[in-house]
């Protein structure tokens, strides 16, 4: 994402999705590899395939909090693309992941 992108972000509310390709991450491996990150005015938001196999979702909210999420990855086909998306809105406090239009994991955000 270039800067100008990233600061028309708003940190309160949104919703982000991408592609992951076929055949481009071992989801059952022990590597890390970063997906997304974004550090809009006020905050950050960042996506990673993490070494234990689960794909984690932060988002920080300057001088309030951070809310994450993890999702077990290692049972997603390495083989076919996969979309993740997500949603935030901390008025309306919650945190959610899809995977493949499903929505995978919530939490409640307490900031």
């Amino acid at each position: 994402m270039t800067d100008k992108n990233t600061e028309e972000l708003n940190i309160l509310q949104g919703t982000l999705s991408f592609w992951i390709k076929e055949n481009k991450i071992d989801f059952d491996g022990d590597e890390t590899i970063p997906l997304f990150q974004a550090n809009p005015i006020g905050g950050s938001i960042f996506v990673v395939k993490d070494s234990d196999k689960k794909i984690k979702l932060f988002h920080v909210y300057l001088g309030k909090g951070k809310t994450n999420i993890e999702y077990d990855a290692s049972k997603l086909d390495s083989s076919k693309k996969h979309m993740i998306a997500f949603t935030w809105n901390v008025k309306g406090g919650k945190l959610e992941l899809y995977v493949d239009g499903k929505l995978e994991k919530n939490k409640r955000i307490n900031y």
